[in-house]
Protein backbone atom coordinates (compact mmCIF):
# COMPACT_ATOMS: atom_id res chain seq x y z
CA UNK A 1 0.00 0.00 0.00
CA UNK A 2 1.16 3.44 -0.19
CA UNK A 3 2.07 5.76 -2.85
CA UNK A 4 0.64 7.78 -5.28
CA UNK A 5 -2.76 7.70 -6.13
CA UNK A 6 -3.87 6.04 -8.93
CA UNK A 7 -3.21 8.57 -12.20
CA UNK A 8 -6.60 7.11 -13.93
CA UNK A 9 -8.53 7.51 -10.99
CA UNK A 10 -7.56 11.24 -10.45
CA UNK A 11 -9.56 13.53 -8.19
CA UNK A 12 -11.69 10.93 -6.95
CA UNK A 13 -8.80 9.04 -5.36
CA UNK A 14 -7.27 12.17 -3.92
CA UNK A 15 -10.22 13.25 -2.62
CA UNK A 16 -11.21 10.18 -0.93
CA UNK A 17 -7.37 9.85 -0.24
CA UNK A 18 -7.06 6.05 -1.45
CA UNK A 19 -4.11 4.57 -2.04
CA UNK A 20 -3.21 1.89 -4.74
CA UNK A 21 -4.83 -1.42 -3.79
CA UNK A 22 -6.84 -0.15 -0.75
CA UNK A 23 -10.33 -1.22 -0.81
CA UNK A 24 -13.54 0.77 0.23
CA UNK A 25 -17.09 0.45 0.70
CA UNK A 26 -19.82 1.87 -1.54
CA UNK A 27 -22.69 3.42 0.17
CA UNK A 28 -25.89 5.40 -1.33
CA UNK A 29 -26.31 8.49 -0.21
CA UNK A 30 -29.81 9.18 1.83
CA UNK A 31 -31.51 11.07 -1.44
CA UNK A 32 -29.54 8.71 -4.38
CA UNK A 33 -32.89 7.10 -5.31
CA UNK A 34 -34.73 10.77 -5.21
CA UNK A 35 -32.23 12.67 -7.11
CA UNK A 36 -31.61 13.60 -11.13
CA UNK A 37 -28.94 14.09 -13.04
CA UNK A 38 -28.50 14.78 -16.66
CA UNK A 39 -25.10 14.58 -17.66
CA UNK A 40 -23.91 16.70 -20.74
CA UNK A 41 -20.85 14.99 -22.92
CA UNK A 42 -18.57 17.94 -23.77
CA UNK A 43 -16.30 18.29 -26.98
CA UNK A 44 -13.01 20.44 -26.55
CA UNK A 45 -15.09 23.76 -27.65
CA UNK A 46 -17.81 23.35 -25.43
CA UNK A 47 -15.44 23.00 -22.54
CA UNK A 48 -13.43 25.99 -23.32
CA UNK A 49 -16.99 28.11 -23.74
CA UNK A 50 -17.33 26.99 -20.10
CA UNK A 51 -13.69 27.32 -19.02
CA UNK A 52 -13.37 30.99 -20.07
CA UNK A 53 -16.84 31.80 -18.63
CA UNK A 54 -19.09 31.94 -21.89
CA UNK A 55 -22.48 31.13 -21.89
CA UNK A 56 -24.53 27.64 -23.21
CA UNK A 57 -28.32 27.71 -24.06
CA UNK A 58 -30.44 25.56 -24.58
CA UNK A 59 -33.14 26.32 -27.09
CA UNK A 60 -36.40 24.83 -28.67
CA UNK A 61 -40.46 24.75 -28.12
CA UNK A 62 -42.46 21.84 -26.41
CA UNK A 63 -42.66 20.04 -30.01
CA UNK A 64 -39.36 20.82 -31.12
CA UNK A 65 -36.41 18.51 -30.82
CA UNK A 66 -33.52 21.12 -28.38
CA UNK A 67 -30.42 22.19 -29.75
CA UNK A 68 -27.77 23.90 -27.97
CA UNK A 69 -25.87 26.99 -28.58
CA UNK A 70 -22.91 29.00 -28.17
CA UNK A 71 -22.24 32.48 -28.58
CA UNK A 72 -21.31 31.48 -32.67
CA UNK A 73 -22.29 27.81 -33.26
CA UNK A 74 -25.54 24.89 -33.17
CA UNK A 75 -25.08 22.02 -31.81
CA UNK A 76 -28.32 19.23 -32.03
CA UNK A 77 -28.86 17.26 -28.54
CA UNK A 78 -29.20 13.50 -28.75
CA UNK A 79 -29.91 11.44 -26.00
CA UNK A 80 -27.90 8.12 -25.43
CA UNK A 81 -29.09 5.40 -23.58
CA UNK A 82 -26.56 2.81 -21.56
CA UNK A 83 -27.30 -0.35 -20.10
CA UNK A 84 -24.39 0.11 -17.87
CA UNK A 85 -24.51 0.98 -13.80
CA UNK A 86 -23.36 4.55 -13.93
CA UNK A 87 -22.45 6.06 -10.35
CA UNK A 88 -22.14 9.48 -9.57
CA UNK A 89 -19.65 10.94 -7.00
CA UNK A 90 -18.73 14.00 -5.39
CA UNK A 91 -15.78 14.88 -3.13
CA UNK A 92 -16.73 13.74 0.78
CA UNK A 93 -18.71 16.83 2.08
CA UNK A 94 -20.12 17.59 -1.25
CA UNK A 95 -18.85 20.65 -3.63
CA UNK A 96 -19.56 24.47 -3.04
CA UNK A 97 -22.81 26.15 -3.43
CA UNK A 98 -20.89 29.35 -4.41
CA UNK A 99 -17.69 29.22 -6.59
CA UNK A 100 -15.28 31.44 -6.70
CA UNK A 101 -13.73 32.47 -10.60
CA UNK A 102 -10.32 33.02 -10.78
CA UNK A 103 -10.97 36.42 -10.91
CA UNK A 104 -11.97 36.09 -7.20
CA UNK A 105 -15.89 36.91 -8.16
CA UNK A 106 -18.33 34.58 -6.42
CA UNK A 107 -20.75 32.69 -8.52
CA UNK A 108 -24.04 31.90 -6.82
CA UNK A 109 -26.39 30.18 -8.63
CA UNK A 110 -29.13 30.73 -6.23
CA UNK A 111 -28.45 34.34 -5.80
CA UNK A 112 -31.03 35.51 -8.46
CA UNK A 113 -33.36 32.56 -8.17
CA UNK A 114 -36.56 33.53 -6.37
CA UNK A 115 -38.29 31.41 -4.19
CA UNK A 116 -40.61 29.83 -6.22
CA UNK A 117 -37.41 28.96 -8.44
CA UNK A 118 -35.75 27.38 -5.82
CA UNK A 119 -38.90 25.45 -4.49
CA UNK A 120 -39.47 24.26 -8.04
CA UNK A 121 -35.53 23.17 -8.36
CA UNK A 122 -35.44 21.23 -5.06
CA UNK A 123 -36.69 17.88 -5.78
CA UNK A 124 -34.20 17.96 -9.02
CA UNK A 125 -31.38 19.60 -8.13
CA UNK A 126 -28.09 17.85 -6.97
CA UNK A 127 -27.89 18.02 -3.15
CA UNK A 128 -24.87 17.56 -1.35
CA UNK A 129 -24.57 14.01 0.42
CA UNK A 130 -24.89 13.63 3.93
CA UNK A 131 -21.85 13.64 5.74
CA UNK A 132 -21.86 9.88 7.16
CA UNK A 133 -20.52 8.81 11.07
CA UNK A 134 -17.57 7.50 11.64
CA UNK A 135 -17.49 4.66 13.94
CA UNK A 136 -16.28 7.04 16.90
CA UNK A 137 -19.23 9.30 16.26
CA UNK A 138 -21.51 6.63 16.37
CA UNK A 139 -20.25 5.12 19.72
CA UNK A 140 -19.48 9.15 21.65
CA UNK A 141 -22.50 10.84 19.82
CA UNK A 142 -21.21 12.69 17.30
CA UNK A 143 -19.56 16.02 18.06
CA UNK A 144 -19.10 19.08 15.97
CA UNK A 145 -15.39 19.35 14.32
CA UNK A 146 -13.17 22.45 16.29
CA UNK A 147 -13.68 25.92 14.92
CA UNK A 148 -10.21 26.35 12.08
CA UNK A 149 -7.44 28.23 13.05
CA UNK A 150 -6.80 32.02 12.02
CA UNK A 151 -5.82 31.89 8.78
CA UNK A 152 -5.97 28.59 8.17
CA UNK A 153 -7.26 27.46 4.54
CA UNK A 154 -10.47 25.34 5.81
CA UNK A 155 -11.70 28.78 7.37
CA UNK A 156 -15.38 29.17 5.84
CA UNK A 157 -16.97 27.30 3.32
CA UNK A 158 -14.90 26.11 0.26
CA UNK A 159 -14.69 28.18 -3.18
CA UNK A 160 -13.69 26.01 -5.54
CA UNK A 161 -14.05 22.17 -6.47
CA UNK A 162 -10.39 22.14 -5.69
CA UNK A 163 -10.93 23.32 -2.20
CA UNK A 164 -12.84 20.88 -1.77
CA UNK A 165 -11.21 18.04 -2.56
CA UNK A 166 -8.28 19.57 -0.18
CA UNK A 167 -10.90 19.49 2.56
CA UNK A 168 -12.08 16.55 2.34
CA UNK A 169 -8.26 15.25 2.27
CA UNK A 170 -7.45 16.63 5.03
CA UNK A 171 -10.69 16.41 7.08
CA UNK A 172 -10.40 12.47 6.57
CA UNK A 173 -13.05 10.43 4.66
CA UNK A 174 -15.81 8.68 7.42
CA UNK A 175 -15.14 5.25 8.09
CA UNK A 176 -17.58 1.89 8.37
CA UNK A 177 -17.85 -0.56 11.16
CA UNK A 178 -15.04 -2.35 9.24
CA UNK A 179 -12.96 0.36 9.59
CA UNK A 180 -13.08 0.86 5.43
CA UNK A 181 -13.62 4.13 3.87
CA UNK A 182 -17.00 5.18 3.22
CA UNK A 183 -17.17 6.57 -0.40
CA UNK A 184 -21.07 7.95 -0.88
CA UNK A 185 -22.70 8.21 -4.19
CA UNK A 186 -25.20 10.77 -4.58
CA UNK A 187 -26.70 9.93 -7.65
CA UNK A 188 -27.15 7.22 -10.84
CA UNK A 189 -27.70 8.13 -14.58
CA UNK A 190 -28.91 5.72 -17.32
CA UNK A 191 -28.17 8.27 -19.96
CA UNK A 192 -25.96 11.85 -21.04
CA UNK A 193 -26.62 14.40 -23.56
CA UNK A 194 -24.27 14.12 -27.03
CA UNK A 195 -23.83 16.84 -29.51
CA UNK A 196 -23.21 17.46 -32.92
CA UNK A 197 -22.40 20.98 -34.72
CA UNK A 198 -25.33 21.35 -37.34
CA UNK A 199 -26.64 24.08 -39.05
CA UNK A 200 -28.78 26.69 -37.53
CA UNK A 201 -32.31 26.24 -38.40
CA UNK A 202 -33.20 29.51 -39.29
CA UNK A 203 -36.35 28.48 -41.23
CA UNK A 204 -39.03 28.97 -38.37
CA UNK A 205 -37.49 32.36 -38.18
CA UNK A 206 -37.75 33.46 -42.11
CA UNK A 207 -41.29 31.73 -42.16
CA UNK A 208 -41.89 34.71 -38.87
CA UNK A 209 -40.24 37.54 -40.60
CA UNK A 210 -42.26 36.64 -43.86
CA UNK A 211 -45.42 36.23 -42.71
CA UNK A 212 -47.83 39.38 -42.54
CA UNK A 213 -47.55 41.82 -40.56
CA UNK A 214 -43.84 41.66 -40.75
CA UNK A 215 -42.99 41.41 -44.00
CA UNK A 216 -42.33 44.63 -45.97
CA UNK A 217 -44.48 44.59 -49.34
CA UNK A 218 -44.72 48.12 -50.12
CA UNK A 219 -45.75 51.26 -49.39
CA UNK A 220 -49.65 50.61 -50.24
CA UNK A 221 -49.95 47.39 -48.16
CA UNK A 222 -48.43 49.59 -45.31
CA UNK A 223 -50.66 52.21 -45.33
CA UNK A 224 -53.52 49.44 -45.03
CA UNK A 225 -51.98 47.78 -41.77
CA UNK A 226 -51.83 51.74 -40.58
CA UNK A 227 -55.82 51.96 -41.11
CA UNK A 228 -56.11 48.09 -39.59
CA UNK A 229 -54.09 49.16 -36.31
CA UNK A 230 -55.80 52.80 -36.45
CA UNK A 231 -59.18 51.09 -36.22
CA UNK A 232 -58.47 48.23 -33.94
CA UNK A 233 -56.22 50.39 -31.42
CA UNK A 234 -58.43 53.48 -31.41
CA UNK A 235 -57.42 56.11 -28.16
CA UNK A 236 -53.84 53.99 -28.50
CA UNK A 237 -50.89 56.45 -27.89
CA UNK A 238 -47.23 56.15 -28.65
CA UNK A 239 -46.17 53.09 -30.35
CA UNK A 240 -48.53 50.79 -29.59
CA UNK A 241 -50.98 50.78 -32.68
CA UNK A 242 -47.67 49.55 -34.50
CA UNK A 243 -46.05 47.34 -31.75
CA UNK A 244 -47.24 43.81 -33.30
CA UNK A 245 -45.13 44.50 -37.27
CA UNK A 246 -41.76 44.07 -37.13
CA UNK A 247 -39.73 41.47 -34.69
CA UNK A 248 -37.33 42.66 -31.84
CA UNK A 249 -33.89 41.44 -32.25
CA UNK A 250 -34.10 39.91 -28.47
CA UNK A 251 -37.01 38.27 -29.76
CA UNK A 252 -34.86 36.40 -32.80
CA UNK A 253 -32.61 35.52 -30.64
CA UNK A 254 -34.70 34.21 -28.05
CA UNK A 255 -36.94 31.91 -30.13
CA UNK A 256 -34.80 31.15 -33.11
CA UNK A 257 -32.79 27.22 -32.91
CA UNK A 258 -29.68 29.32 -33.64
CA UNK A 259 -26.81 30.98 -31.80
CA UNK A 260 -26.23 34.77 -32.10
CA UNK A 261 -23.54 34.89 -34.68
CA UNK A 262 -25.48 33.18 -37.32
CA UNK A 263 -28.70 34.91 -36.41
CA UNK A 264 -26.90 38.27 -36.81
CA UNK A 265 -25.20 36.96 -39.66
CA UNK A 266 -28.51 35.32 -41.31
CA UNK A 267 -30.90 38.91 -41.33
CA UNK A 268 -27.90 40.98 -42.63
CA UNK A 269 -27.76 38.78 -45.87
CA UNK A 270 -31.46 39.37 -46.10
CA UNK A 271 -33.99 39.44 -47.18
CA UNK A 272 -35.00 41.63 -43.72
CA UNK A 273 -33.85 45.04 -42.75
CA UNK A 274 -34.51 47.35 -39.53
CA UNK A 275 -37.34 48.87 -40.01
CA UNK A 276 -36.95 52.71 -38.59
CA UNK A 277 -40.83 53.59 -38.96
CA UNK A 278 -41.81 50.41 -36.49
CA UNK A 279 -39.20 51.08 -33.70
CA UNK A 280 -36.21 49.43 -35.44
CA UNK A 281 -37.55 45.86 -35.09
CA UNK A 282 -36.85 43.27 -37.77
CA UNK A 283 -39.25 43.07 -41.33
CA UNK A 284 -38.31 40.46 -44.05
CA UNK A 285 -38.71 41.64 -47.43
CA UNK A 286 -42.30 40.08 -49.50
CA UNK A 287 -40.90 38.17 -52.62
CA UNK A 288 -43.09 39.83 -54.77
CA UNK A 289 -41.85 43.25 -53.94
CA UNK A 290 -38.74 42.55 -53.74
CA UNK A 291 -39.38 41.35 -57.84
CA UNK A 292 -40.77 45.07 -58.07
CA UNK A 293 -37.86 47.06 -56.53
CA UNK A 294 -35.57 45.17 -58.97
CA UNK A 295 -37.16 45.94 -61.94
CA UNK A 296 -37.49 49.80 -60.68
CA UNK A 297 -34.05 49.73 -59.52
CA UNK A 298 -32.77 48.82 -63.55
CA UNK A 299 -35.13 51.36 -64.52
CA UNK A 300 -33.99 53.94 -62.16
CA UNK A 301 -30.10 53.40 -62.97
CA UNK A 302 -30.56 53.61 -66.72
CA UNK A 303 -32.75 57.05 -65.91
CA UNK A 304 -30.14 58.51 -64.73
CA UNK A 305 -27.81 57.88 -67.08
CA UNK A 306 -25.55 55.23 -65.25
CA UNK A 307 -24.46 52.11 -67.31
CA UNK A 308 -25.49 48.87 -65.68
CA UNK A 309 -21.62 47.49 -64.92
CA UNK A 310 -21.21 50.97 -63.11
CA UNK A 311 -24.42 51.58 -60.90
CA UNK A 312 -23.75 54.35 -57.93
CA UNK A 313 -25.55 52.83 -54.91
CA UNK A 314 -26.29 55.74 -53.23
CA UNK A 315 -27.16 57.93 -55.86
CA UNK A 316 -30.03 54.94 -56.87
CA UNK A 317 -30.85 54.53 -53.04
CA UNK A 318 -31.60 58.15 -52.73
CA UNK A 319 -33.57 58.81 -55.99
CA UNK A 320 -36.00 55.74 -55.47
CA UNK A 321 -36.41 56.61 -51.69
CA UNK A 322 -38.18 60.33 -52.99
CA UNK A 323 -39.45 58.31 -56.04
CA UNK A 324 -44.12 58.15 -55.45
CA UNK A 325 -44.43 56.09 -53.60
CA UNK A 326 -41.16 55.62 -51.94
CA UNK A 327 -38.69 53.07 -51.56
CA UNK A 328 -37.38 52.78 -48.19
CA UNK A 329 -33.59 52.50 -48.84
CA UNK A 330 -32.52 49.50 -46.48
CA UNK A 331 -34.69 47.85 -49.21
CA UNK A 332 -33.45 49.02 -52.11
CA UNK A 333 -29.69 47.88 -50.76
CA UNK A 334 -30.42 44.56 -49.89
CA UNK A 335 -32.19 44.17 -53.42
CA UNK A 336 -28.97 46.17 -55.04
CA UNK A 337 -26.18 43.89 -53.42
CA UNK A 338 -28.29 40.78 -53.66
CA UNK A 339 -28.43 41.01 -57.78
CA UNK A 340 -24.76 42.83 -58.13
CA UNK A 341 -21.14 42.76 -57.20
CA UNK A 342 -18.87 45.47 -56.34
CA UNK A 343 -17.60 47.11 -59.26
CA UNK A 344 -14.80 49.83 -59.20
CA UNK A 345 -14.17 50.26 -55.88
CA UNK A 346 -15.71 53.68 -56.08
CA UNK A 347 -19.34 53.42 -54.88
CA UNK A 348 -20.54 51.47 -57.68
CA UNK A 349 -21.97 48.12 -58.61
CA UNK A 350 -22.35 45.69 -61.72
CA UNK A 351 -25.41 44.15 -62.21
CA UNK A 352 -24.93 40.41 -62.65
CA UNK A 353 -27.01 39.88 -65.58
CA UNK A 354 -27.47 36.46 -64.67
CA UNK A 355 -28.46 36.95 -61.28
CA UNK A 356 -31.68 38.84 -62.61
CA UNK A 357 -32.59 36.65 -65.83
CA UNK A 358 -32.49 33.53 -63.08
CA UNK A 359 -34.37 35.12 -60.34
CA UNK A 360 -37.23 36.44 -63.36
CA UNK A 361 -37.17 32.15 -64.79
CA UNK A 362 -37.59 31.50 -61.24
CA UNK A 363 -40.95 33.48 -60.47
CA UNK A 364 -42.15 32.38 -63.95
CA UNK A 365 -41.09 28.81 -63.10
CA UNK A 366 -43.38 29.37 -59.76
CA UNK A 367 -46.03 31.04 -61.82
CA UNK A 368 -46.63 28.15 -63.94
CA UNK A 369 -47.25 25.10 -62.20
CA UNK A 370 -50.55 25.21 -61.99
CA UNK A 371 -51.65 26.23 -65.24
CA UNK A 372 -49.31 23.60 -67.30
CA UNK A 373 -48.56 21.12 -64.66
CA UNK A 374 -45.32 21.77 -64.02
CA UNK A 375 -44.13 21.38 -67.82
CA UNK A 376 -43.71 23.95 -70.49
CA UNK A 377 -42.44 23.81 -74.14
CA UNK A 378 -38.48 24.93 -74.27
CA UNK A 379 -38.54 27.24 -77.09
CA UNK A 380 -41.96 29.00 -75.64
CA UNK A 381 -40.45 29.52 -72.35
CA UNK A 382 -37.13 31.22 -73.83
CA UNK A 383 -39.36 33.56 -76.06
CA UNK A 384 -41.62 34.74 -73.07
CA UNK A 385 -38.64 34.26 -70.48
CA UNK A 386 -36.00 36.99 -72.31
CA UNK A 387 -39.06 39.19 -73.15
CA UNK A 388 -39.55 39.97 -69.64
CA UNK A 389 -36.06 40.72 -68.83
CA UNK A 390 -34.65 43.92 -69.52
CA UNK A 391 -33.07 44.84 -72.73
CA UNK A 392 -29.59 45.29 -72.06
CA UNK A 393 -29.34 41.69 -69.72
CA UNK A 394 -31.85 39.18 -71.73
CA UNK A 395 -28.31 37.77 -73.61
CA UNK A 396 -27.93 36.03 -69.95
CA UNK A 397 -31.45 33.83 -70.99
CA UNK A 398 -29.54 30.53 -71.97
CA UNK A 399 -30.80 26.89 -71.17
CA UNK A 400 -27.83 26.72 -69.08
CA UNK A 401 -28.99 29.15 -66.74
CA UNK A 402 -31.96 26.53 -65.74
CA UNK A 403 -29.88 24.50 -64.00
CA UNK A 404 -31.18 24.03 -60.31
CA UNK A 405 -34.36 25.12 -61.17
CA UNK A 406 -36.16 22.83 -63.98
CA UNK A 407 -35.31 19.70 -65.91
CA UNK A 408 -35.39 20.06 -68.99
CA UNK A 409 -36.51 16.56 -71.29
CA UNK A 410 -36.63 15.51 -74.55
CA UNK A 411 -39.47 15.55 -76.98
CA UNK A 412 -40.86 13.23 -78.97
CA UNK A 413 -39.35 14.90 -82.20
CA UNK A 414 -36.02 15.13 -80.69
CA UNK A 415 -35.94 19.41 -81.42
CA UNK A 416 -34.20 21.60 -79.34
CA UNK A 417 -37.31 23.85 -79.23
CA UNK A 418 -39.67 21.07 -78.43
CA UNK A 419 -38.18 19.81 -75.74
CA UNK A 420 -40.12 20.28 -72.42
CA UNK A 421 -39.44 21.98 -69.04
CA UNK A 422 -40.25 20.26 -65.97
CA UNK A 423 -40.39 23.06 -63.05
CA UNK A 424 -38.19 21.79 -60.11
CA UNK A 425 -36.55 24.30 -58.20
CA UNK A 426 -33.97 23.81 -55.93
CA UNK A 427 -35.24 26.25 -53.36
CA UNK A 428 -38.29 23.94 -53.01
CA UNK A 429 -36.30 21.22 -51.69
CA UNK A 430 -35.67 19.79 -48.03
CA UNK A 431 -32.65 21.35 -46.09
CA UNK A 432 -31.55 17.60 -44.68
CA UNK A 433 -29.39 16.23 -46.97
CA UNK A 434 -31.26 12.73 -46.21
CA UNK A 435 -34.25 14.15 -47.32
CA UNK A 436 -33.16 15.78 -50.16
CA UNK A 437 -32.09 12.95 -51.76
CA UNK A 438 -35.26 11.32 -50.88
CA UNK A 439 -37.18 14.32 -52.76
CA UNK A 440 -34.54 14.05 -55.74
CA UNK A 441 -34.78 10.05 -56.44
CA UNK A 442 -38.67 10.21 -55.69
CA UNK A 443 -38.79 12.45 -59.29
CA UNK A 444 -36.66 10.52 -61.17
CA UNK A 445 -34.64 7.15 -59.66
CA UNK A 446 -31.53 8.23 -61.95
CA UNK A 447 -29.46 11.24 -62.55
CA UNK A 448 -26.21 12.58 -64.11
CA UNK A 449 -24.03 14.15 -61.99
CA UNK A 450 -24.30 17.61 -64.73
CA UNK A 451 -28.12 17.31 -63.22
CA UNK A 452 -27.52 16.44 -59.75
CA UNK A 453 -24.76 18.83 -58.82
CA UNK A 454 -27.37 21.56 -59.09
CA UNK A 455 -29.84 20.45 -56.55
CA UNK A 456 -26.82 18.92 -53.57
CA UNK A 457 -24.91 21.59 -51.27
CA UNK A 458 -22.57 20.25 -48.45
CA UNK A 459 -23.53 21.06 -44.75
CA UNK A 460 -21.18 21.83 -41.74
CA UNK A 461 -20.47 18.46 -41.05
CA UNK A 462 -21.03 16.85 -44.93
CA UNK A 463 -19.29 17.29 -47.74
CA UNK A 464 -20.63 16.90 -50.89
CA UNK A 465 -18.76 13.60 -52.02
CA UNK A 466 -19.56 12.43 -48.45
CA UNK A 467 -23.77 12.98 -48.90
CA UNK A 468 -22.88 10.60 -52.46
CA UNK A 469 -21.07 8.26 -50.98
CA UNK A 470 -23.71 7.64 -48.15
CA UNK A 471 -27.05 8.31 -50.64
CA UNK A 472 -26.38 7.37 -53.59
CA UNK A 473 -24.94 4.05 -55.44
CA UNK A 474 -22.65 4.78 -59.24
CA UNK A 475 -23.20 2.64 -61.93
CA UNK A 476 -20.74 3.08 -64.85
CA UNK A 477 -20.73 0.10 -67.62
CA UNK A 478 -17.65 1.38 -69.50
CA UNK A 479 -15.07 3.97 -68.27
CA UNK A 480 -15.77 5.87 -71.31
CA UNK A 481 -19.43 6.00 -70.17
CA UNK A 482 -21.50 8.95 -68.11
CA UNK A 483 -21.70 7.46 -64.28
CA UNK A 484 -25.04 7.43 -63.36
CA UNK A 485 -26.26 7.86 -59.47
CA UNK A 486 -28.91 6.25 -58.21
CA UNK A 487 -30.77 5.56 -54.64
CA UNK A 488 -29.04 3.28 -52.10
Amino acid sequence: MGGDPPQDLGWFARAHDLQEGEKANLVLGEDFHTNEVELLDLNDELLAVIESGGELVFKGGPDDEAVLCTECTTYAVKRVETSNTLLLFQPPGGLPDKIRLPDGTVDDADADASDDEKDRDGPTATPTPKRRKTTTEIDAGFKPPPAPAPGDDADGPPGTPAEAINRAVKDGVPLGEDGLKQITSFAQAGSHLEVTKIEPRLDPMWARLRSAPHAYAGPEREAEIVDDDAGADAGAEGEGADASVGIEEDDLIENTQASKVEIHAAVADGPAFRDPNRGDRWRGIDDTYAAHVLEMLVVTAQAKGMALDAVNEASVKSAMATDDPPTPEPVTQYVLRMYSEPAAGDGTRAIDAKKVCRSVASRMLEGSKPAAAGRLRLGEFLTAWRDGCNEELRAACTRDLLKGLALIEKGASGKEEEALVRVFRDVDLPKQPRDRFRALFALKPRWQMDELEHYIAATSDETIEAQLLKYTRVSQPTTDAVPIYSKR
